[in-house]
């Protein structure tokens, strides 16, 4: 079976300082998950707050002291946490998730949000 899980930027600008930007991440699931009583095949999170990570935790660590590239690890109930908060939708359709489609939708949103540009 072909990868079908797909990471992509919604073009919807948004007003951020001034400018028009488009920040939701919109994920193609490769399985549909229940969202709120429908089956649904795309998940859209929202860019996330510093109120989020207050009430979620951090769901991304990197460890810069693990020799020359930096290790990225997962605390997996702030990423289930933070995943069901900026999709809006109830924990269970996190849950339900193939695990390739919560991998790559970690993936994306670490990547998008949560990793630091240095």
């Amino acid at each position: 079976m072909a990868d079908e899980t797909e990471a992509k930027t919604v073009d919807e600008p948004k007003k951020v300082n001034g400018a028009e930007v488009s920040t939701d991440l919109v994920i193609t699931l490769r399985k549909e998950v229940n969202a709120h009583g429908d089956m649904v095949k795309e998940l859209r999170f929202r860019e996330p707050t510093a109120g989020d990570i207050e009430i979620c935790g951090t769901p991304v660590m990197i460890d810069f002291m693990t020799g020359e590239m930096p290790k990225m690890t997962y605390e997996t109930k702030a990423m289930f946490a933070m995943m069901s908060r900026l999709a809006g939708v109830p924990p269970s359709t996190i849950k339900s998730m193939h695990t390739k489609d919560w991998g790559m939708a970690a993936l994306a949103l670490a990547h998008r949000f949560f990793i630091p540009e240095i």
